[in-house]
Order: structure tokens, then sequence, then C-alpha cells
């Protein structure tokens, strides 16, 4: 698809009804990150920084969890700006990096992330690897021991789901189903990785039994969806040019045998319908008791800093979607 052609994309109006702020620390937090990258040599060139710099990751991290601590803020913007430089590499190849994406390879990273995960050292000279260790040792002085178990789950899912992706992105002439696509998308993007780390945004812990609650579960993957939607609504122009059409709207378009301003239309109502049943299931909790209503009701306003977060600095901060 040609540029005058993703052109007239029109890309309607979503609806969020969450407020936003942004941290004070923003700009130092941009600055210590790309003292992080620079440690690792994660950025290998100036057009590269350039291109980084461009993105603004760290207005994102500071919108969705605006109350944390200087401390927290730099290690998540750390995360996620070491997640955005690997990313960058597996969706950017030529035939001379095409080896990145073949499964095999792929795994290798996987075995590698897992053993860093587990031991905070990694057993290869391998600047990611470092870069994680690095990571994970300040993430483990900040939380409790089932955040960390959960948070290597999560990881792993990511890294997982980040394979089965690349395959897809492989074999452009077989696409999942809508079903497949809405549950990998969850894992692919990192959304339950920021769903986790929600808890240390808050500075609220809530025992398993109720973050296992279906009705917490629920709220939480709405989170993650509607967070999703929007992105790849907000990505689709940019990524159509690149040729990617993994992406929410073409797989409506595909299975659905639409045009593509339908396609689009469909995917606003999923992402508008699913924020509007997030403020449903919020009204209707269970009682927990006063106590730790008190502390779910922390967590869910987490979830939707964070949804709000992301959706105004996706239009507002970053020159990298241009919605609108």
């Amino acid at each position: 698809m040609n540029q005058t052609e993703t052109a007239k994309i029109v890309i309607p109006r979503l609806y969020c009804p969450f407020s936003t702020s942004i941290s004070p620390y923003v700009e130092l937090v941009s600055t210590n990150t790309f003292d992080f990258l620079h440690k690792y040599q994660l950025l290998n060139s100036a057009e590269e920084e350039r291109y980084f710099a461009r993105y603004k990751m760290a207005w994102m991290t500071c919108r969705t969890m605006p109350e944390a601590d200087f401390e927290l803020l730099c290690c998540i913007d750390n995360l996620y700006s070491w997640l955005f430089v690997l990313d960058e590499q597996l969706d950017h190849v030529d035939p001379s990096t095409a080896y990145i994406r073949e499964e095999n390879y792929l795994q290798q990273l996987v075995d590698g992330f897992s053993y860093v995960l587990k031991h905070k050292v990694s057993a290869i000279d391998n600047k990611f690897f470092h870069a994680l260790s690095d990571i994970c040792i300040r993430l483990d002085a900040m939380s409790r021991p089932s955040w960390q178990s959960q948070f290597q789950i999560s990881v792993q899912a990511t890294f997982e789901a980040a394979i089965w992706e690349a395959k897809n992105n492989k074999n452009r002439e077989r696409h999942p189903t809508v079903a497949q696509y809405m549950h990998m998308r969850l894992f692919f993007s990192a959304a339950n990785i920021g769903t986790d780390i929600n808890e240390l945004a808050t500075g609220v812990w809530l025992p398993m039994y109720v973050l296992q609650h279906p009705a917490i579960v629920h709220l939480t993957s709405l989170a993650r969806r509607v967070v999703c939607w929007a992105n790849d609504l907000f990505s689709l122009r940019k990524e159509l040019e690149h040729g990617d059409e993994h992406n929410l709207v073409m797989m409506l378009k595909y299975h659905h045998n639409t045009t593509l301003e339908e396609a689009v239309l469909m995917a606003a109502s999923v992402h508008d319908n699913e924020i509007k049943e997030f403020v449903s299931c919020r009204a209707a909790l269970p009682d927990f008791g006063e106590e730790l209503n008190k502390r779910i009701q922390v967590y869910v306003n987490g979830l939707e800093t964070m949804i709000a977060g992301f959706f105004h600095w996706s239009i507002t901060d970053t020159p990298r979607y241009n919605p609108y």
C-alpha cells in the first residue's frame, strides 16, 4: 500500500473518558534512559539516536505512571526502551539481517532472556542480556517475590508471542484469525507487562486471590486490550507504509471481507465498546471488604491512568503516529 493510499486513512476520534497527567521528572527520566542505552551500546548510530529521541518514550512512561518516584520511573523507562530497541531490530530487517527473524535465532534469544530473568546475570556476552540483567536487579529491589515471579512469566509470554508474530510476518499469505490475533496481541505488544507494572506504579499490592478473581482478571485484560486496539489504529498508517499488516484493522478487513475504511470503523467500535465495558465492570466489582476495596480502587485507578497515559501520549507527545 503506497503513501497516497495510506494518506486517505481517517482514524475516528476514539473514546477515552479518563484524565491524564505527567510526572515532573519526565526530562530527567529521558536523560537517564539515554545514559542507559549508551552504557549498553543499544543504539548503533547517530541516526538511531535521533529516531529514538523522536519517539519520546519517557513521556509515555511518565504519563502511564505519573505518581511514581524517580528511581522507579527510570527503571521502567529503561525497560520499555530496551523492549522498543529490541523490537525495532526484529521489525526492520534487510537481507543481511534477515536471520534475526528465524525461529531458531529467536528461540536462542528467548532462552538467553529467560536465563537472565531467573539468575540476574548473563551466561553469554550479549549487550541485550547485560542490559536486561541491570533492569532485573533494580526491579527486584523494588518489588515483592510474588510480583517478580509474575513478571518473569509475563516477559516469557511476551518473548514467545514475539516468535509467533515473527513467524506470521514471515508468512504473509496466511493470516491468523481475528480471535487468534486479538489474544496474541496482548502479549507481543507487552501490554501484559504494562499491567504488571501497575502494582509498582501505584505502590499498592493485592493478594493473589484478589488478582486472580475473575472480575479483576477481566478488568485487567480490558485495560490491556483497549491500549492495543488504540495503538493498532494510531499506528495503522505508519505500519502500512512499511508493509506491516499485522494489525487488528487488517485482520478485520481480511476475515470480514470489508474495505479498509469499514475495517477502521469496526476496530474503533471494538475499542470504544471495550472502554465502556471497562467502566461498567469497574462499577460492578465485588465486595472484598473495606480495606481491600480501597486498595482495589487504587489499583483500578492505575489501570485507568495507564489507558489514558498511552492514549494522550500517542496523540499529543510523540510524532510517531500523528493519527489526527
